[in-house]
């Protein structure tokens, strides 16, 4: 699983560093989130109303890094 989390977090960049405008921000959003729920597990959490996600801290760390990385390049695109 570890060489499939690598190549998606890169594709994430790339996907990112490809954006040209809001739309492509927003898509780019998506699958960063698409990204943290494929790589996370569902909390057996109380508030059954509540979607809660589970992720290790490596996986947690990358999906940080990702949204840094796109609000930087949505500034950039401003």
């Amino acid at each position: 699983m570890k060489n499939y989390l690598i190549s998606s977090y890169r594709k994430a960049i790339k996907v990112i560093q490809s954006s040209l405008n809001q739309d492509h921000i927003e898509a780019s959003r998506n699958y960063i989130n698409n990204f943290f729920v494929n790589y996370s597990t569902n909390s057996k959490s109380k508030y059954s109303f509540l979607k809660v996600r589970e992720a290790d801290n490596m996986v947690a760390q990358m999906y940080g890094r990702l949204y840094n990385i796109l609000e930087k390049k949505e500034k950039e695109l401003k």
